[in-house]
């Protein structure tokens, strides 16, 4: 019978179920081999389009330093015209003292300005050609374009020209007719240890570059590709090809980590795009590509729609399947569940039925065993949190608990109370002559006498070393003095034995009384304390009751004073 009753538990366990539900899973091996076979396609065409913009960019690189280039081969070609080097030459040796020397100077200026607006109307892509100083001001410059109209200079312009012999600046926009532009110059150098004091410079249009950027070069896919030139640094766009615009402009781009990944971008008109930004090697610049999603992954998006069918359908199978296997196993874990929620809320009474004989039985078992200790420990922890553990009283923490309930009540309902602050005349002696042992013994059978001299109603506790705190419930002036008395004999009089020797122990005792005036209950302890505090400092061994700590009044309304 229990080996019958032991096979059955082991063929109706959650573990067989799961197992079960395992082998159906791997029965329906299309699903996974359909997800593989995504990813190793999606992988496939992200690596092909991704191969394909980098290619493109690698070209487009190649290109524009080529351009860059030929515009440095122009202004070297410039720079070393006779009538540029013989002017630069005399305009710096002539000094600016002397009122002939500056109208030399400004004729030298004026030869220069001449030179480079008729070199400037040469050239439909030359917006402006200067010549600059080495810090970037403006010497000489071209009529046309606009003299007074700023420009950025690069801030590493030594360090370029240390390094290749030529600068460039940033990109930037015209303000006039928006079209992106450029700064590029070449240094004139004046001796054979490349000196120079002046640079060579001319502000072109970015719009020669537009053909680089033609779609068409892509073939099929050329309608659906898209090409910006992105400044690296800041992730700023500023030179798009045809048709691009409308379609990048929207699309903020991050300053590229040189990580060259594939992501999915969305414009502000919603279209979906697939694209790449590759940083140029040695350009701050780099290449924004992109093509429609829809049109790079159209393999992908198909194989994507069929594997939906597919999932559909067995998803509908394994949830029939998973629906009926899960009611087994669900059904009685909702039950414990709601039993340990019920705990969590403190009910300890909770205790579950066990109907099954597997894991969930077990477990429902275990669980109602587990509820009972709890409650015995959180039984016992009340205790150990609220008793003195050597006198048995109260411990501080509950009563003045207790005595703040006692407050509340006297707001209410205006019952008063009173409060007695108790403490041993020279423990410390008691301790130092016959040992902390029988000190502990004394303290043990004051906390008894308490519990034979005061009423039910009443709450002692141990406020701390050998102090005692009593709250004498609906007592009066009166009664509390008799209670108090009550118990100061009751100490007096009793023998205090520890290991055969008799110990005499007196007791000092203060009374408070809640007054109406009292904020709160601490006012009352305040008041007992300094009753204790009299009666300590008037000889031990008495009771002394404490009517007002705040006003002086008459011995027969301020205080009692009451002698053994």
């Amino acid at each position: 019978m229990g080996k019958q009753k032991n096979k059955n538990r082991y063929l109706f366990s959650i573990r067989n179920r799961i197992f079960i539900f395992a082998v159906l899973i791997t029965a329906i091996p299309s699903l996974s081999m359909g997800l593989l076979l995504q990813n190793m396609l999606q992988t496939t065409l992200e690596e092909k389009v991704k191969q394909k913009f980098a290619d493109s960019a690698q070209i487009m690189e190649r290109e524009i330093s080529l351009w860059l280039k030929k515009r440095v081969y122009d202004l070297t070609v410039f720079s070393n015209a006779s009538i540029v080097s013989e002017t630069v030459t005399a305009y710096l040796n002539t000094p600016e003292k002397k009122a002939d020397d500056n109208k030399k100077r400004r004729q030298h200026i004026k030869i220069l300005e001449t030179y480079l607006s008729t070199l400037q109307h040469q050239f439909k892509n030359y917006v402006r050609i200067f010549v600059l100083s080495k810090t970037g001001s403006v010497i000489a410059a071209s009529e046309s374009g606009g003299r007074a109209r700023p420009f950025p200079f690069p801030n590493d312009c030594i360090e370029q020209i240390s390094d290749k012999q030529w600068f460039k600046g940033n990109a930037y926009i015209d303000s006039r007719d928006k079209s992106p532009l450029i700064l590029i110059g070449v240094p004139f150098f004046l001796d054979q240890l490349y000196e120079y004091e002046t640079l060579l410079a001319i502000e072109v249009r970015l719009t020669g570059l537009l053909p680089l950027l033609d779609p068409a070069k892509f073939r099929d896919s050329g309608d659906w590709t898209y090409e910006a030139l992105v400044d690296i640094k800041t992730g700023r766009q500023f030179l798009f090809g045809r048709g691009a615009k409308k379609v990048l402009n929207e699309i903020s781009l991050a300053p590229s980590d040189d990580s060259q990944k594939l992501r999915e971008y969305v414009n502000g008109r919603g279209e979906r795009l697939m694209g790449l930004v590759v940083p140029f090697r040695e350009l701050e610049w780099g290449l924004f590509i992109t093509e429609n999603y829809e049109k790079a992954f159209s393999g992908l998006i198909n194989a994507r729609h069929r594997n939906i069918i597919i999932l559909c359908c067995f998803t509908v199978l394994m949830g029939i399947v998973a629906y009926l296997l899960s009611r087994q196993i669900m059904v009685p874990l909702s039950v414990l569940t709601r039993g340990a929620e019920r705990v969590a809320e403190g009910d300890l009474d909770v205790r579950l039925p066990v109907y099954r004989n597997d894991e969930i039985g077990f477990a429902t078992t275990v669980f109602n065993e587990m509820v009972a200790k709890l409650k015995l420990s959180q039984t016992k922890l009340e205790q150990l949190a609220t008793i003195d553990p050597l006198t048995g009283l109260n411990n501080r923490k509950q009563v003045m608990s207790i005595l703040r309930d006692h407050y509340k009540y006297y707001r209410r309902y205006k019952t008063g109370f009173s409060v007695l602050m108790i403490d041993v005349d020279h423990f410390k002696d008691v301790n130092d002559t016959y040992g902390h042992q029988a000190g502990d013994t004394v303290l043990k059978q004051v906390a008894e006498l308490f519990d034979e001299n005061l009423r039910n109603v009443d709450s002692a506790g141990r406020y701390g070393g050998e102090e005692f705190l009593v709250i004498l419930a609906e007592s009066g002036m009166d009664e509390s003095i008799q209670a108090a008395e009550r118990i100061r004999k009751a100490v007096a009089s009793h023998k205090f034995i520890h290991e055969d020797q008799e110990i005499q122990v007196h007791i000092s005792v203060g009374i408070g009384r809640i007054q109406k005036q009292d904020g709160d209950e601490q006012k009352v302890v305040k008041r007992a304390d300094m009753a204790l505090y009299r009666a300590k400092n008037e000889g031990r061994n008495r009771v002394v009751y404490q009517a007002d700590d705040d006003q002086q009044r008459d011995a027969a309304e301020a205080g009692k004073y009451l002698s053994p």
